[in-house]
């Protein structure tokens, strides 16, 4: 028999991590992974983050899921709370036997009775699967533009970020949204979470003159001649895009990148960078109550960027 578990243990954590290990970590060994997996417990904390499973009474556990608490900003203003579904996967030996679907489902059973408006997660497969158990895909896409391409002039400076900007830069990146938008919304705790979970450690406060006026993470990535600038997000509220854009193509002279890439909401992006469709990452929600209705949402008013992702 199969039974849910709401919040794994250390036992079952590492069982999962050992499942998990040669899909995601390969690239380190088996310990290392495991300690990863502890350590974005620890930092986020269990109001934030739990790891749930799957687990047979013979075979053990056999699915596992990492479990967010999160908050999306629904169209017209309203801000509701929504359960994140992330790194989803069903032991080896155990697959085509319906149970990553399961696990799913138990997820979205316990959010819906706890008042969550939404699941949402990031489909790295055929998002099909995830429709069948009544996810809604938004469009994905992916940004890239030569520094060349972008505005030559900028009267904005930058300086280096520090602690005691958190609280503007999140107040700058609620401000530079519309209430036409589905978006994440972010407490301080979520933003200090997944700025550390994306690496995106190179923060930039944009200044006008004497005072700020927003915000800009661009880390450099690769050597050249492949190096590129990569940008988690900016806001900037009422600044002209074209004087930020400015500032990220001094930036990338600077760092001898030869690209700018990131994701970029439409009105951000247009005209300045290519865009392409990510084959992956793809943004799926499944509504829980009446308060969301994904199908009725322009797909340019939808937005889930890079630092959001897990």
């Amino acid at each position: 028999m199969r039974r849910y578990i709401a919040d794994l243990d250390e036992r079952l954590v590492r069982e999962a991590a050992s499942h998990t290990h040669p899909f995601w970590g390969k690239s380190v060994d088996l310990a290392r992974h495991t300690e990863w997996q502890f350590e974005q417990l620890r930092r986020a904390g269990p109001s934030i983050l739990r790891y749930v499973g799957l687990v047979d009474d013979t075979a053990g556990l056999v699915a596992s899921i990492k479990r967010y608490t999160l908050a999306l900003a629904l169209p017209g203003g309203a801000v509701a709370s929504a359960v994140g579904i992330g790194a989803v996967y069903t032991r080896e030996d155990a697959r085509k036997t319906g149970a990553a679907s399961a696990l799913i489902e138990a997820v979205l059973a316990e959010a819906r009775a706890d008042g969550h408006a939404a699941g949402l997660l990031y489909s790295d497969i055929d998002p099909a699967f995830y429709a069948r158990l009544g996810f809604h895909a938004f469009p994905a896409f992916a940004h890239a533009a030569t520094p060349e391409a972008l505005p030559a002039r900028t009267t904005l400076s930058l300086r280096p970020a520090e602690e005691r900007d958190d609280e503007a830069m999140l107040a700058a990146y609620e401000a530079s949204f519309d209430t036409t938008f589905l978006r994440p919304h972010r407490s301080l705790e979520v933003f200090r979470y997944f700025r550390w979970r994306s690496r995106a450690d190179t923060p930039w406060i944009l200044r006008a003159e004497d005072r700020d006026v927003g915000y800009l993470f661009a880390t450099p990535r690769g050597i050249a001649p492949e190096r590129t600038l990569w940008i988690d997000e900016w806001a900037a509220p009422g600044v002209d895009r074209a004087e930020v854009l400015g500032v990220v193509r001094q930036l990338a002279e600077r760092e001898g990148a030869r690209s700018v890439t990131g994701w970029f909401r439409p009105d951000e992006a247009q005209p300045f960078f290519d865009t392409r469709p990510r084959p992956a990452e793809i943004p799926m929600i499944a509504p829980l109550d009446e308060r969301l209705r994904p199908e009725s949402i322009p797909p340019n008013r939808a937005f889930f960027g890079h630092m959001d992702h897990f």
